[in-house]
């Protein structure tokens, strides 16, 4: 039997939303009651995937949009905080009418416990650079000052929402799979300890690819379910939603050329015929065929090591293309009707693939939430 009250979800590291997109394809009662970003461009495109429905009226008065703004520390970048006047007039108010939409508390480091929403299920995807194969390495250890050493802002929140005596029935950590390497074992188990010490039984850290949840992208993830008060023993129920390894590639990949939408996309994400360029295609070359599997799709898809390459012929004659973003979003579990929203933005190749690299394979986590609520919130 189902509750009769939604779930109720905080996305900390919100992203584009996979969380949200997994929800709605479960069919679950749920309501994002607020997430956590600073990046601008996630914002705008969170809100364009997801609160296309939401209404919003935009202050006239520009002096208004900055007063509410100016509330918040928000990044053009990711990396660094952006000085609202180096945005325009317009820029200011998209982010306005998008920050209001999602109902974006900003940044994590300035959210607290007492603002937050009471919470059923918090999400927490903290930053990878400091842990990915591709970073430098540099950790996730408390006060090291690192992205990924973000994680103990959530510890900060956790803390404040105990003494508040509202702390959420369910947690899930998402990150790289290399936070179970050997070097940052005494964070992992640091962090660990400290949900224990507050109440919360936690799966062992349960590494799955996307290759086994319908998706031909070899992606591993490591995903830590918390639970307060008792352990809910999820693997085996998470493991037996897997299927075979087996993919209709035309489902992802998009090369009927004939049709013009395609067509365009593909001439965009094609690239000069350089010796650099030679080079990546010797090492991440691919045909297309049933066979195909993409590698690991990443924020950069312009890079020696990418996710693949195909032959093209296109406006720079023949050549290579990356995979386009539809493919790009369709590989990581999201819909064409996803991506179309995100790609009304305008948003450069460049600006999009940022931002689906650094996101969450939809189907991974569908697998998850099915595991972990099953019917007990069905619409």
């Amino acid at each position: 039997m189902s509750k009769k009250r939604k779930l109720r979800v905080f996305e900390a590291f919100a992203g584009i939303g996979a969380q949200a997109s997994a929800l709605e394809r479960l069919g679950i009662n749920y309501e994002i009651v607020g997430i956590s970003d600073w990046f601008i461009d996630a914002i705008e495109c969170y809100a364009a995937i997801h609160c296309e429905d939401i209404e919003v009226e935009v202050p006239r008065d520009i002096e208004e949009i900055d007063e509410y703004l100016s509330k918040y520390t928000f990044s053009a970048t990711s990396t660094k905080p952006t000085n609202l006047d180096r945005l325009t007039e317009d820029q200011r108010r998209d982010l306005y009418r998008a920050n209001v939409k999602t109902n974006n508390y900003g940044s994590i480091t300035e959210l607290s416990g007492e603002e937050m929403p009471d919470t059923d299920l918090l999400v927490y995807s903290f930053p990878c650079q400091d842990l990915s194969t591709g970073g430098l390495g540099k950790g996730m250890k408390k006060g090291s000052g690192t992205r990924s050493g973000l994680l103990w802002e959530i510890e900060r929140i956790l803390n404040e929402l105990a003494s508040l005596n509202r702390l959420p029935e369910y947690l899930l950590l998402e990150n790289v799979k290399t936070i179970k390497a050997d070097k940052f074992k005494d964070d992992l188990d640091q962090w660990l300890e400290f949900l224990q010490s507050i109440g919360y039984k936690n799966s062992e850290c349960l590494i799955f690819n996307a290759l086994d949840f319908g998706i031909p992208q070899d992606r591993e993830r490591a995903f830590i379910i918390s639970h307060l008060g008792s352990s809910l023993n999820l693997k085996q129920k998470i493991v037996e939603k897997m299927v075979p390894r087996k993919y209709n590639i035309h489902d992802y990949i998009m090369d009927d050329y004939t049709n013009p939408t395609f067509k365009l996309e593909a001439n965009i994400a094609q690239l000069n015929k350089t010796p650099s360029r030679d080079v990546m295609w010797k090492i991440n070359g691919k045909e297309i065929n049933d066979n195909l599997i993409i590698r690991t799709i990443t924020c950069n898809m312009d890079r020696t090591h990418t996710a693949a390459l195909f032959e093209y012929s296109g406006p720079k004659g023949k050549t290579y293309r990356r995979l386009t973003l539809r493919e790009a979003f369709l590989l990581m579990g999201f819909t064409s009707e996803e991506y179309e929203k995100a790609a009304s933005l305008g948003f450069s190749y460049r600006k999009l693939n940022k931002l689906i690299g650094n996101s969450i394979v939809v189907n991974v986590l569908t697998a998850i939430f099915g595991a972990m609520f099953g019917d007990e919130y069905k619409k």
